[in-house]
């Protein structure tokens, strides 16, 4: 694969998760449960790993909570997830 195939996958898998994202915070069902859920027991040694809203938040580039009161909206989350892919094209 060359550099311009490996970018492109990346992208798309923005996109979906993006959109899962979208999808998981409008409907109520197992997993929107399974992502905001807590976890008992202790925490494990190390670095902590980066969550799914920790990515949500740095592809966006807002809060998480901003994101998903967007994600709402099914037409404004869609929008601004398809503008983050155009500024990073390159011209």
């Amino acid at each position: 694969m060359n550099l311009n195939s490996t970018e492109l996958l990346r992208s798309i898998k923005k996109k979906k998760k993006l959109s899962y994202f979208g999808y998981t915070k409008r409907h109520e069902s197992l997993h929107k449960l399974l992502l905001e859920g807590k976890v008992d027991g202790s925490r494990g040694r190390g670095r902590r790993r980066k969550s799914w809203t920790t990515n949500i938040a740095e592809m966006t580039n807002v809060r998480v909570n901003a994101a998903a009161k967007a994600a709402m909206k099914r037409e404004r989350w869609r929008s601004m997830a398809s503008n983050l892919f155009k500024e990073n094209e390159p011209s």
